[in-house]
């Protein structure tokens, strides 16, 4: 059994640049990977060794499960629809937002 306990983090300014750099980095690996799948590259085999990302390895893993999971359900649509079907992008991370709210609360 796994327990699950919500924590409210109250990050400094460094932190928070350092959240956002992090984030960023996460969000750009995963759209070069679904790109790279898009494109005709296999990701099924893919290790944290083929990620090029200045992550850790945990965060590159997720990156891999995150780009299988779009291209699977890509592929999904693709299949079901007579229409062209766009390749997902991401765009922004809800942590980012969530921390922007926490900044501004703080300075209040």
């Amino acid at each position: 059994m796994q327990l699950t306990e919500t924590v409210k983090l109250y990050p400094n300014k460094y932190q928070t640049e350092l959240i956002k750099a992090t984030m960023s980095e996460y969000i750009s690996t995963v759209n070069k990977l679904v790109f790279d799948a898009a494109n005709g590259r296999t990701i099924t085999k893919m290790t944290t060794a083929d990620v090029k990302a200045d992550l850790p390895s945990a965060l590159c893993n997720q990156c891999i499960r995150d780009a299988k999971s779009i291209i699977r359900k890509y592929n999904k649509a693709l299949r079901n629809s007579n229409t062209q079907v766009r390749l997902p992008v991401l765009k922004k991370c809800a942590v980012i937002s969530t921390i922007k709210i926490l900044e501004s609360v703080m300075t209040v």
